[in-house]
C-alpha cells in the first residue's frame, strides 16, 4: 500500500549547478530578481518528468528538498501512512542548486506545495509573504527550533530534527591498529599518519566535490577555536555589515586545517568524489574514517550491515574543547500559493507531532528533536559525542553572516577547495574570500 502511494521522483542537476555559477555569481540580492533567474528555472522545469509537471493537487501533495533519496524515506512512508488517500511526490533539487532555484519557482508562484527551507530561506520568503505562518503548529517546540524559523513574531517552518557533522571511523580497523582513539587534535593527527603509513589504509574518505563540505572540513575546527572565541562570536555581526576580514581574522586560526591538507587527511582527489562515492568507499573498508552528517548513518548500514562503527567529533588544540557544526538546519515550510494550501498545511503538522518527528529522525538517527519533552534513544554508535550535543556544543557560524550568507558560505567552500586542490595558496584564497564579500555587499 505505502509502496503504491509514495513516489519518489528525482532530478540531478549537474548541467544547472553549472549554469549557476556563471548566471548568480554577480547576483547578490537575497530577494529574487525573477528575470534575472527565469532562464534557469525554466531549463530545471525542462529537466524535470512530465509526471512531476502535472499533478492533481486534489490527490497529491508534492515536496522539495536537497536531501536525496535515502534521507526521506521514513519520513515519506509515515506520510503515506497518514494520509492514505493521497500521493506523496518528493521533488529532489541538488543542494548547489536548491536556493536559487527554490527562489525563483516560489517568486513564480510555482513551487511545490511544501519546501524544506533553511532557517535563511525561511525568513527570506517569509518577509516576501511566499511562505505560510506555521506559528500554531511549533508551539510545542523548544525556543532552539522556533527561533531558527522565526521572522518577526511568526514561525514560518515546523523544525525537522537536529543535524550535526562528525566523523564516523570503523571500529575493526582502529582495533587491528592497536591504536587508541584521538584525545586532541595532535594524536588526531598522528592517528592519521598511523593509518596512511603504517597500516597503508587511507585515514579519511569525504565527498570534497561539495563545496558546502570543504566549508565544513574548517569550520569544524573552527566552532571550538576562533569561533568559541568572544571576538569570534561577533564576527558574524561585522561582516553582515562588512566591518569583518575573513583574510586578518579567520586566516590566522586556518594553520590546523592546513596541516590535514599536509599530512594528506583531504586530499585533491577527494575534490573529485561526491558523498555517495565516499560513503561506498568507506563502507567497503578502504578509509578509516568519513566525514559527513547524521543522514549518512542510514547510508553507510546500508552499504554494509556488518560494518562496526564508532563516532568522533574534530579536534581542536584543547582536549575536551571539540564542538560540532551543526544544529537546526532543516524546516518545513507551506507554499503560499499552493492549490492544497489547507493539506499541505495539516501534512506539516503532522510533521510537527511526536510520530512525525521521530519518522525524521529514523532517517537521520544520531539526531534529536526540538518538541519539548521528547528525547529519541539514539544508537549506541553515538555515545561518544553525545555529551557535545547534550551540553548545546554545535554551531553553524555562516547563519549569522548576514542576508548573503548562503553565498558567502559557498564561496568560502570554493576558495578552500582550490587550497586542497593545490591551485591556490591559503592566504590567495582568503583574500579572494575577502574581495567576493566586498563584491557582495557593494552591490547591495
Amino acid at each position: 500500500m505505502i509502496a503504491k502511494k509514495v513516489r519518489n521522483i528525482f532530478s540531478v542537476l549537474t548541467s544547472i549547478s553549472v549554469l549557476l555559477v556563471g548566471v548568480l555569481s554577480g547576483c547578490g540580492d537575497p530577494y529574487v530578481r525573477f528575470e534575472e533567474g527565469a532562464h534557469i528555472l525554466e531549463d530545471y522545469e525542462n529537466s524535470i518528468s512530465e509526471e512531476l509537471k502535472f499533478f492533481d493537487p486534489d490527490k497529491t501533495v508534492q515536496i522539495s528538498g536537497w536531501l536525496d533519496e535515502s534521507c526521506v524515506k521514513n519520513l515519506m512512508a509515515f506520510l503515506a501512512e497518514e494520509y492514505p488517500d493521497y500521493t506523496f511526490e518528493y521533488k529532489y533539487i541538488s543542494k548547489n542548486s536548491y536556493e536559487p532555484i527554490i527562489d525563483a519557482e516560489l517568486a513564480s508562484k510555482t513551487a511545490t506545495s511544501i519546501v524544506m527551507m533553511t532557517p535563511i530561506m525561511a525568513k527570506k520568503h517569509a518577509k516576501n509573504r511566499y511562505i505560510e505562518d506555521l506559528s500554531e503548529y511549533c508551539q510545542d517546540f523548544k525556543d532552539e527550533g522556533r527561533n531558527a524559523f522565526m521572522y518577526g513574531n511568526e514561525v514560518y517552518a515546523v523544525p525537522c530534527t537536529s543535524d550535526f557533522q562528525c566523523i564516523f571511523y570503523n571500529k575493526e580497523i582502529l582495533a587491528q591498529s592497536g591504536q587508541k582513539l584521538p584525545v586532541s587534535f595532535k594524536s588526531f593527527v598522528e592517528l592519521c599518519d598511523f593509518m596512511n603509513y603504517e597500516m597503508g589504509i587511507k585515514p579519511m574518505s569525504a565527498g570534497l566535490k561539495d563545496t558546502e563540505k570543504v566549508a565544513d572540513t574548517a569550520l569544524a575546527l573552527l566552532a571550538s577555536g576562533y569561533f568559541a572565541s568572544n571576538e569570534g562570536k561577533k564576527f558574524g555581526g561585522r561582516l553582515a555589515y562588512g566591518r569583518a576580514s575573513f583574510y586578518e581574522e579567520v586566516r590566522p586560526y586556518m594553520s590546523k586545517w592546513q596541516e590535514l591538507c599536509i599530512h594528506n587527511v583531504y586530499t585533491r582527489q577527494m575534490c573529485i568524489m561526491d558523498e555517495a562515492a565516499a560513503i561506498e568507499e568507506f563502507a567497503a573498508g578502504e578509509s578509516f574514517m568519513y566525514m559527513g552528517g547524521l543522514y549518512d548513518y542510514n547510508r553507510i548500514v546500508e552499504a554494509n550491515p556488518n560494518i562496526k562503527l564508532g563516532t568522533m567529533a574534530v579536534y581542536s588544540d584543547f582536549v575536551g574543547r571539540a564542538a560540532l557544526i551543526g544544529g537546526c538546519n532543516c524546516g518545513f515550510a507551506v507554499n503560499s500559493y499552493a492549490p492544497n494550501k489547507e493539506i499541505a498545511k495539516a501534512v506539516v503538522e503532522s510533521i510537527s507531532t511526536e510520530k512525525g518527528q521521530r519518522a525524521l529522525w529514523q532517517d537521520r538517527q544520531g539526531s534529536q528533536t526540538y518538541l519539548k519533552g521528547v528525547i529519541f534513544d539514539n544508537p549506541d554508535e553515538f555515545d561518544t559525542i553525545r555529551p557535545l550535543e547534550d551540553a548545546g556544543r554545535m554551531i553553524m557560524p555562516w547563519y549569522s553572516w548576514g542576508d548573503h550568507s548562503s553565498e558567502i558560505y559557498e564561496t568560502f567552500g570554493e576558495e578552500l577547495q582550490k587550497v586542497v586542490m593545490g591551485d591556490k595558496s591559503l592566504d590567495t584564497a582568503f583574500k579572494s574570500i575577502d574581495e567576493r564579500v566586498g563584491s557582495i555587499l557593494k552591490e547591495n
